[in-house]
């Protein structure tokens, strides 16, 4: 059964087109994954559907939205980094499920409802959506999130949006294979219009010779010798000239495919042993200690914790235990310890301050870049700045200035970069570039997220803030090998006391022997 009813629909913003769509629907049960590039036009597409207009933007659209059903809108909770973000987003969500309760036709429209979620509360949106009975339209860059929930994929790009039946991963996969098959095409495209070129060199040296007299020879004898030759030179020219021609119409069809080079972090290297520092030299070393906020303990460093130049790592923990504090702590240098005295910390937080510069996007980042012209610019691009390079930060819009401060943290003159949340404001194409930045960067860096497939591509080691401990790699097997001394003098009591205990079971003093045998052996 259809809900939703989409025919002719043009998009335009600022007399410019955003998109356009010959026919769209949406029927019952169907949970679809809305994705594309920022600014393609999802959220537009969104408040469309939800009959939601706001006079300050200047969209004009034509065509028809049939609804036949009953919806609710989740918008994307914006600027809220706080403790209590995830739980915001959870209660809207659920009073926007309960509206629809009782409507036999309904339908979920959310924009972004993982971006302020930990671990278990998008486990709680994942089982909620899959039993949903609802239809969903789900706006999201999070893949693991769309793997679980989606059953269909709408994509916004070039300005028309793409169906696809199945899963975020199968659209993905057949998405490189449409792309591997066009560029076969265009390297046999390319191929063939080399030869053209080849053959059209090799007709105009034969015109030519046709032209030209032979040495020694006056050049009315050379034509009366020649007159058999005639027939022969003119059709080298027309062969020529339609060679020429073809090699120009070719030439108009024939488009590179646009694709991403993999990214090259030039200078940055150079710079680091330029300043000297050995890559296992120490960046920082925090005292164990007890990390408080607003006069409440967070969580406690109860062993040394060490951070080395070549050290890149992944914080986790729930909602408001304090990861957020923590590198806010650790970029003003308030946590005890040891920082090298050339340690230079840059730091990307999610809260958006609107910066007052006369400066332009591309003067500010080139300014202060570590690294080759042509790697800057292709951050640019990755971060989509590059097509407002020259316009001025001041005027930036909310998400513009997020990913100026991603670019300008990323490129700057740092050795520990500390990136709180850096995915939540970037779509699929721009968080596959973060992950190749990252992974040639050559410093150290700590990345707070709770995007599943950011994290597993990433594959580095994690830290830990849990039960209100910070646990490292290494504290954690220190921990782990204290609790088994624990157990096993625990264990040795227990048979102890049970060997002096004449009516006690012989069955249970071998097993207890043998959990201490295991124990000792581990």
């Amino acid at each position: 059964m259809e809900l939703i009813k989409i025919n002719h629909l043009t998009v335009n913003v600022a007399a410019k087109k955003l998109f356009e769509i010959a026919s769209l629907g949406i029927n019952s049960k169907q949970k679809i994954g809305l994705i594309g590039n920022n600014g393609v036009g999802k959220t537009t597409l969104m408040k469309l559907i939800a009959d939601i207009s706001n006079p300050s933007e200047q969209i004009k659209a034509t065509g028809s939205i049939t609804r036949l059903c009953n919806w609710a809108y989740v918008p994307q909770l914006l600027n809220a980094q706080d403790k209590s973000g995830g739980q915001r987003e959870k209660l809207a969500i659920s009073r926007a499920i309960a509206q629809l309760r009782n409507a036999p036709k309904a339908l979920l429209l959310l924009d972004e409802p993982t971006s302020n979620l930990d671990f278990e509360q998008q486990k709680w949106l994942i089982n909620l959506i899959r039993g949903l009975k609802s239809s969903c339209l789900i706006i999201s860059h999070d893949q693991h999130f769309l793997n679980q929930v989606c059953d269909t994929i709408w994509c916004v790009k070039d300005q028309r949006v793409i169906t696809f039946k199945g899963t975020y991963s199968e659209f993905k996969r057949a998405q490189e294979k449409q792309a591997a098959r066009v560029q076969l095409e265009y390297n046999e495209q390319e191929k063939h219009l080399n030869q053209l070129k080849a053959s059209f060199k090799r007709h105009a040296k034969q015109a030519g010779s046709f032209s030209h007299p032979k040495k020694h020879i006056s050049s009315s004898d050379w034509r009366s010798k020649s007159l058999g030759k005639v027939k022969a030179a003119n059709n080298v020219a027309r062969a020529t000239k339609n060679l020429s021609r073809r090699i120009e119409k070719e030439a108009k069809t024939l488009t590179r495919p646009v694709f991403r080079k993999q990214i090259t972090l030039k200078n940055g290297a150079a710079q680091m042993k330029n300043e000297a520092i050995a890559p296992k030299s120490k960046a920082l070393r925090l005292n164990p200690q007890k990390v408080v906020a607003y006069h409440k303990l967070l969580f406690t460093i109860e062993q040394e914790v060490n951070l080395t130049y070549q050290n890149k790592l992944i914080l986790t923990g729930a909602n408001g235990v304090g990861k957020s504090i923590f590198l806010k702590e650790l970029f003003k240098r308030k946590l005890t310890g040891f920082y090298h005295p050339q340690l230079q910390i840059g730091y990307f937080t999610q809260n958006i301050i609107k910066l007052q510069s006369d400066q332009t996007v591309l003067e500010a980042i080139m300014k202060s870049s570590i690294f080759a012209t042509s790697v800057t610019m292709q951050v640019l691009g990755d971060l989509h700045l590059w097509q407002i390079r020259h316009q001025k930060i001041e005027n930036l819009s909310g998400g513009q200035l997020v990913c100026f401060n991603l670019a300008r943290i990323l490129t700057g003159k740092y050795n520990l970069l500390l990136l709180d949340e850096p995915t939540n404001f970037l779509d699929l194409e721009a968080l596959a570039a973060l992950v190749d930045f990252i992974a040639a960067y050559p410093y150290a860096l700590i990345i707070v997220s709770h995007d599943r497939s950011f994290i597993e591509q990433l594959g580095l080691p994690k830290w830990m803030i849990n039960h209100q401990r910070l646990s490292t790699k290494v504290a954690a097997s220190k921990q782990s090998s204290a609790s088994n001394d624990n157990n096993l003098e625990l264990l040795k009591f227990q048979r102890d006391q049970l060997m002096l205990n004449p009516e006690a079971s012989v069955t249970k003093i071998k097993q207890l022997t043998a959990e201490i045998e295991q124990l000792q052996n581990h």
